[in-house]
């Protein structure tokens, strides 16, 4: 059970044609989305710095940050709901989201701009800083704004994970665990 009661349907005004859409025929918006929108000013926030949308890194690319981040971080909710709505999508493999899971940057045949991404996650995550060698290696495949991009996607999904730590949000049934 989650520490700060939900939104259910019927959905406030305010927040229900966007709840609406992400909720499933079946069923209710996820549970996150349901926390965070008791609170309209947090939801605006939320929803402003979420970069769901069409951003200057593809959508694979994204994911890949957003997996690792998840992994890295032992953000379990995240990675299942994006291993559920977006792995198959963007074509990343099983093997691969297990080398996100498991492996080290420069393991799991990543190409050298993935590894790059991968080793940028793992920098900001480990030192909260990239060096300059760091840097070099993510700039020679990313432009200046995918490149902020990523930074803030790193920073994003680790604000997701204090939200659902500290809310107790589990993860939403029949979605994966990281693999371990």
């Amino acid at each position: 059970m989650t520490r700060i009661t939900p939104l259910s349907q019927p959905y406030p005004a305010a927040l229900a044609a966007a709840l609406d859409r992400l909720t499933p025929s079946d069923g209710e918006a996820p549970m996150l989305f349901r926390v965070v929108g008791t609170s309209q000013r947090a939801w605006d926030k939320f929803t402003a710095g979420s970069l769901l949308d069409k951003g200057p890194l593809p959508i694979r690319e994204r994911e890949l940050v957003i997996f690792r981040t998840a992994a890295r971080i032992g953000a379990d909710y995240e990675w299942g709901m994006h291993a559920a709505l977006f792995a198959q999508r963007c074509g990343i493999e099983v093997d691969q989201l297990n080398a996100l899971a498991k492996l080290g940057a420069d393991e799991g045949g990543w190409s050298a701009a993935d590894a790059a991404l991968v080793a940028t996650v793992d920098a900001l995550i480990d030192d909260r800083h990239l060096s300059d060698a760091k840097y070099a290696r993510m700039a020679a495949h990313f432009t200046p704004e995918q490149q902020i991009e990523i930074v803030q996607l790193v920073g994003f999904y680790q604000g997701v994970a204090l939200i659902v730590g500290a809310f107790g949000i589990q993860p939403e049934p029949g979605t994966p665990h990281i693999p371990v």
